[in-house]
């Protein structure tokens, strides 16, 4: 009775359950098998119990499936989520409109990775050093459709401008990857292509010798530690399905993401748990340019351009049969238009004849006028350079501010920039002999003479010389010399030598031909020598009052008496002197002075300032 009892409450207990299941809708994940059904149960089953655990009233289930397999399921309505490799989400996202959730991230060692790449790998002996030494050789690689096993590297050998399914000879493995490396060690393939990590699981096995094998194209990526020949793209996604319930694709989101890192799921699956969904536009990019699927060119044919441009190929005949009766409208048009043509042509012929010979006319008169223009702007600039150079001559010599010698060399300075010369050197004549007076630019090292020849042939012509001077160098100047006349005879010469011949300067300026130019130079030439003999005078002042500042007292009394014009007799009375003795002092005043008269003996003294102005104003 009792055990009848017992054996009715577990069968009542069993139904419970079996119905309670039955209740629970099944979410089925698309993982793909790329290593058959078994390892894809044992890696992901583990994820589906976590989250079967972790969202109640769903039963998650892993069905391994292949590439044709994920299109018949999905097609099928029989797929709430995929979890495969970014090239084949990338298909199924535009086919299917898949859309990722979650990214898984992967594991080497105590690294969390969650972006992958290629290597590209021969035997160290191998006499391949770089992409293009691949062109004609064996590439071992998983398949053609192989996201990390070979498009990766199918892409960096096609910007290497290699293509190598056309210019290689692959050799298609499949899985494990293992094999790919092993085949490239025996020698069967020249180089070979795998996913990163492959080589440093081999080599932490100890299956393979790592100095045996190297790495072509090598790069390096921050927080990146395996080797790597491409660049680096996001690993597997989990994405949802448009038919799946968005609260339960939140809720797996975000129970995969608060997988613990460390947990018995993250570890079934060789990563450390998911994180936030990653940008696949790189990878959109790889299958783009290789053209993988979903972007394979699809050859066309008439029946399908027919049943896809049937509106527009019949727009585009009825266009046709349009331009053609157009083009026949025109050509009855063209040949009307033919025959006034050559009756046209004759007129214009005629017409063209007379514009031609006007237009020569007008060109001659255009030219005449442009001449003339040219030569009336270059004679307005000379005009208005002599003038400014002019007016900065009159404001130099009325300075007060400047004694002799400053003033001379100024003008010197104002010379050579009016002139363009590179130097010009003033000349004292005396008794025949060429003496170095000043020069600008001003320097200690004076010579007597820039060309003495030439300065003798100016001094006998009395008149400017001009030539033209070949230096050491090859290189030609101007040379002009201009005699300083003072009472009909030279009392200095202004030399002048251009910079060389061709460099950017005025020194047409410096020509004897140039008129405005020749009267500037006389100008000044003439103002040098009055110059010159008013320093010459200064001079013999200054030498006459240097001996007067030597007067005696008894001198310095009778030199005052004399400069306001008094008689000796009204000297000798105001002095308490005899007449004698005043006429001896006034000699010695003109013999000391080196002079021959009152007067001037009154102007060295009030130069010397000996007198003051008021007795040189008496005697006057």
């Amino acid at each position: 009775m009792n055990g009848t009892f017992i054996r009715l409450l577990m069968t009542a207990g069993l139904l419970t359950l079996v119905s309670a299941a039955a209740a629970q809708p099944t979410v089925r994940i698309g993982v793909l098998a790329y290593n058959g059904a078994e390892r894809a149960l044992q890696r992901w089953g583990p994820t589906a119990e976590y989250l079967q655990a972790s969202i109640p009233g769903y039963r998650f289930e892993v069905v391994p499936l292949t590439h044709e397999a994920f299109r018949n399921r999905i097609r099928k309505d029989q797929l709430d989520f995929i979890l495969t490799n970014p090239a084949h989400y990338v298909q199924l996202e535009v086919q299917f409109g898949a859309t990722r959730i979650a990214t898984f991230r992967n594991r080497f060692q105590d690294k969390v990775l969650t972006r992958f790449g290629s290597v590209l790998l021969v035997r160290d002996d191998s006499d391949i050093e770089t992409l293009e030494d691949l062109r004609g050789h064996t590439l071992a690689a998983v398949n053609a459709e192989a996201f990390g096993g070979f498009l990766l590297a199918r892409k960096l050998l096609m910007d290497a401008g290699l293509d190598p399914l056309n210019e290689m000879k692959p050799l298609w493995l499949g899985f494990p990857q293992d094999d790919i490396v092993q085949a490239v060690l025996e020698g069967r393939a020249d180089a070979g292509t795998v996913r990163t990590g492959i080589l440093e699981r081999l080599i932490a096995q100890g299956r393979i010798d790592e100095h045996r094998i190297r790495v072509l194209n090598p790069q390096r990526h921050a927080r990146f530690p395996l080797r790597v020949s491409t660049g680096l793209y996001p690993e597997w996604p989990l994405a949802r399905l448009p038919r799946t319930d968005e609260e339960l694709a939140r809720s797996v989101a975000i129970t995969l993401l608060q997988m613990p890192a460390s947990s018995p799921p993250a570890e079934a699956a060789g990563g450390a748990g998911w994180t936030i969904p990653l940008d696949y536009s790189g990878v959109h990019e790889v299958l783009r340019q290789v053209g993988a699927d979903p972007y394979r060119p699809i050859p066309m044919t008439w029946s399908d351009l027919w049943q896809g441009y049937r509106n527009g190929l019949i727009a585009l005949f009825m266009a046709f049969v349009a331009v053609l009766m157009a083009a026949l409208a025109v050509a009855r048009i063209n040949r009307k238009l033919k025959r006034s043509e050559s009756e046209l042509t004759r007129h214009r012929k005629d017409l063209e004849k007379l514009v031609q010979q006007r237009t020569e006319a007008l060109i001659a008169a255009n030219q005449a006028l442009k001449e003339d223009i040219e030569s009336r702007i270059q004679y307005e600039e000379a005009l208005h350079g002599g003038c400014e150079c002019l007016q900065n001559f009159h404001d130099l010599i009325t300075r007060s501010d400047l004694d002799r010698d400053q003033r001379l060399q100024s003008l010197l300075d104002l010379m050579r920039q009016f002139f363009g010369a590179e130097q010009v050197l003033l000349t004292r004549v005396v008794a025949g002999q060429l003496t170095g007076c000043t020069q600008s630019p001003y320097s200690d090292a004076m010579p007597d003479s820039l060309q003495p020849e030439l300065v003798r042939r100016c001094l006998h012509s009395q008149s400017v010389v001009e030539a033209r001077l070949q230096s050491a160098d090859g290189e030609a100047r101007r040379y002009l010399a201009c005699p300083v006349m003072m009472e009909g005879r030279p009392v200095c010469v202004l030399e002048f030598r251009s910079p060389a011949i061709g460099e950017d300067s005025p020194a047409e300026r410096l020509s004897a031909s140039n008129e405005l130019s020749m009267r500037i130079l006389q100008l000044m030439a003439q103002w040098l020598g009055h110059e010159r003999v008013e320093q010459q005078r200064d001079r013999a002042r200054a030498q006459a009052a240097s001996r007067l500042k030597q007067l005696t007292r008894r001198e310095r009394q009778v030199l005052e008496r004399v400069v306001a014009g008094r008689s000796s007799k009204e000297i000798a009375r105001d002095l308490g002197i005899s007449i004698k003795t005043v006429e001896l002092h006034r000699s010695n005043l003109l013999r000391k002075a080196g002079v021959h008269g009152s007067v001037e003996l009154a102007r060295i003294a009030v130069d010397a300032g000996l007198i003051s102005e008021n007795h040189e104003e008496s005697v006057g």
